[in-house]
């Protein structure tokens, strides 16, 4: 049979995109399926689709696009058909209600099943779909979370259904409660999610990993308040928030307020998901509502035990209180903080809860879930026949395309790449060395091999093929790198190679230095900058330590700051910022900081590359810090030029990570507010 999904956009990052895949890559193996796209905003997906599945976009708003349609005659004029107490009610046009009928209406739209992924587009399905067909509306928020307004306006269309189904048996009989529809099956079946193509976590690290929309309904404030109390209690422990959303500077504000910049990181988007999740201990959700909860079982089947809320409806559907995972209260700082600090003080009930998480994540599976959905198919009259090409076969790659591959670094910083399709013959090349790939496909670059430092495209000779042949990536496990400190040794040059997707291809990011400075915490407190940091390499520490502020350009400067021993090779400096900020000799001054541990020996640079984050510029930011001048002549003159109503003139001094991860000053002369 053929099967169509009709979809917001299957070009961005989100959960209702994610479970349609999945789903959808199920069902390709037995049926025909094609997923319809109102709108097309990027050129290519953010998640790989099956080749099986055929992608119909009807609306191009890419703006480079020369088909952009944003300004489209009819796109100016409201939907009719759309509901218009839906969210996305603005986005939709007269256009999109005619692309969908043409769609629906075509010679190609023979479908047997259409399916509508969101209110909108379930009423779209109930007024475009063929005649004959079998309609389904998903339900993949909850009944409570829809206004009166739009639930209203579905009680109008959801009678022209075959099925509606939600994703939580909860949420099932709150719709069959309060809007009955005696001729629309209404059910529950579960999104799924498939077994992750990376090894579980061994929950033995000291990562909180949380993911989802930065939105309010997911509650981060509330988590990042309660991991306050963790990180008080075990300073040890960082909490990573994947995802993208409005709340981003409301929660940045927040975590530099709390002074969690150091153990609370805002990771952006990620996608696959899965090897942010293995590097994690521990997962979180404390989300107001799920209507499922995605990201529970994400976690789970990367073998995370999990604390959730107990919202309304999902989680306590998918989470076994006391056996996979901890339900606690909506909104409970302390019981949320309460339940990390048991999961964080116990490795056994870690690992207990991990591996009963991975075993009962397998539930949801996509081959029982899109089961339930051939069933129901059945049930509701489609044809069981296959009609077209069971299973289409993945085209051959076009010529110069690139060869797929996964990457994986372990704990003693040997990376591997692994071809998912090997080839006899072939050979890894990177950074001027060549490495041989196995029988079963991988190629194995040893973590001494003397990589030049800097960005390295990782790419393949191949037998037949003309020329080394770039490599795409499905998923990078970087969780060994994030101990390299753990494996380096005393008078060795220290070296680190971490594998990362760049521009859709595989890159190797490597460092090489025979002394090396890790910075470690940094303090932001009443105008002064604190930093910790602990020697690496060929260096013995002797006399004084100082830390050194060497300013770029044409005036070049060094500022000397004494510091403290911490142990046999750490560190501590605190200097003001008024130092550098008072010395400012352009708009924008930039100042290095060096390492001085010796009285003969080259300083060494601080920076920060022991761990999986190749780039932190935007993930690890610190707050800039404004310094005040105690000049007794220059705060009067401040106070003189205030009282006459003239605008003061703004220092801001921000320490920052450089595109090679080295800690660097800047002092801006910012213009008056």
């Amino acid at each position: 049979m053929k099967v169509s999904f009709l979809i917001h956009t299957i070009y961005g990052i989100g959960g209702t995109i994610r479970t349609t895949l999945n789903l959808a890559e199920e069902l390709a193996g037995r049926h025909e399926v094609e997923i319809v796209s109102v709108f097309r905003h990027r050129d290519e997906p953010l998640f790989a689709i099956d080749p099986r599945i055929t992608v119909v976009p009807l609306v191009d708003t890419r703006p480079s696009s020369a088909t952009n349609e944003k300004k489209h005659e009819h796109h100016l004029r409201p939907a009719e058909h759309f509901p218009r107490n839906e969210a996305r009610y603005k986005e939709y046009s007269l256009l999109t209600d005619e692309r969908v009928r043409a769609h629906y209406a075509g010679a190609g739209s023979d479908a047997d099943v259409v399916i509508g992924t969101r209110p909108g587009l379930v009423a779209y399905v109930a007024a475009f779909a063929p005649e004959g067909a079998v309609l389904i509306g998903q339900e993949h928020m909850t009944h409570n979370h829809h206004k009166p307004g739009l639930r209203a306006e579905m009680a109008g269309f959801l009678p022209r259904l075959d099925a509606f189904v939600t994703v939580s048996e909860g949420d099932a009989a709150s719709w069959r409660a309060h809007l009955p529809l005696p001729g629309t099956r209404v059910l529950a079946i579960p999104n799924s999610v498939p077994a992750p193509v990376v090894p579980p976590s061994d929950t033995s690290g000291t990562t909180i990993v949380a993911a989802g929309r930065l939105a309010s309904e997911k509650q981060y404030e509330v988590l990042i308040e309660a991991f306050a109390k963790v990180v008080a209690e075990r300073p040890g422990w960082t909490l990573r928030i994947c995802g993208w959303g409005n709340q981003k500077d409301r929660l940045r504000a927040r975590i530099d307020k709390l002074g969690l910049y150091n153990s609370v990181h805002l990771m952006g988007p990620r996608s696959p998901i899965e090897p942010e999740w293995v590097k994690g201990a521990i997962a979180v959700s404390t989300s107001r509502h799920e209507s499922f909860g995605m990201t529970l079982v994400e976690a789970m089947r990367c073998g995370l035990p999990v604390v959730s809320t107990d919202c309304d409806y999902g989680p306590r559907e998918i989470v076994k209180d006391g056996e996979d995972g901890l339900l606690v209260p909506v909104g409970d700082v302390d019981a949320i903080a309460t339940a990390l600090l048991r999961l964080v003080d116990d490795p056994v009930l870690r690992r207990r809860m991990g591996a009963a998480a991975q075993v009962n994540g397998r539930r949801f599976d996509p081959g029982p879930v899109a089961k339930q959905y051939e069933e129901l198919f059945a049930e509701l009259g489609a044809a069981a026949a296959t009609h077209r090409a069971a299973r289409r076969p993945a085209p051959d790659p076009l010529p110069g395309a690139p060869t797929v591959a996964d990457s994986a670094v372990t704990r003693d910083g040997t990376v591997t790449v692994t071809l998912l399709t090997p080839r006899e013959g072939a050979r890894l090349v990177v950074g001027g060395h060549g490495f041989p790939f196995d029988e079963h496909g991988t190629a194995t670059v040893p973590a001494a091999t003397p990589l030049p430092e800097g960005v390295h495209p990782v790419t393949a000779e191949l037998p037949g093929a003309a020329g080394a042949v770039p490599l795409a990536t499905r998923a990078v496990d970087q969780r060994g790198a994030m101990r390299a400190a753990e494996r380096q040794r005393a008078g060795e040059p220290v070296r680190q190679i971490v594998p990362y997707p760049r521009g859709g291809t595989l890159h190797l990011r490597s460092w090489s230095r025979p002394v090396h400075a890790e910075a470690g915490e940094v303090r932001i407190q009443d105008g002064t900058l604190t930093v910790a940091a602990r020697l690496h390499g060929a260096a013995e520490p002797d006399g004084e330590p100082a830390l050194l502020l060497r300013r770029r350009g044409k005036a070049p400067l060094e500022l000397a700051f004494p510091g403290a021993r911490h142990g046999a090779d750490g560190f501590r400096f605190t200097f003001p910022c008024t130092a550098p900020a008072a010395r400012r000799q352009d708009p924008h001054d930039v100042w290095d900081l060096w390492l001085r541990y010796a009285p003969d020996a080259e300083p060494a640079r601080l920076g920060r590359f022991l761990d999986d984050i190749v780039e932190k510029g935007s993930l690890f930011p610190y707050p800039p810090v404004e310094p005040r001048d105690h000049r007794p002549l220059a705060r009067v003159r401040g106070l003189v030029g205030r009282l006459a109503g003239r605008p003061r003139d703004r220092t801001v001094v921000t320490l920052f990570h450089s595109a090679a991860n080295d800690l660097v000053l800047s002092v801006v002369d910012a213009p008056a507010a």
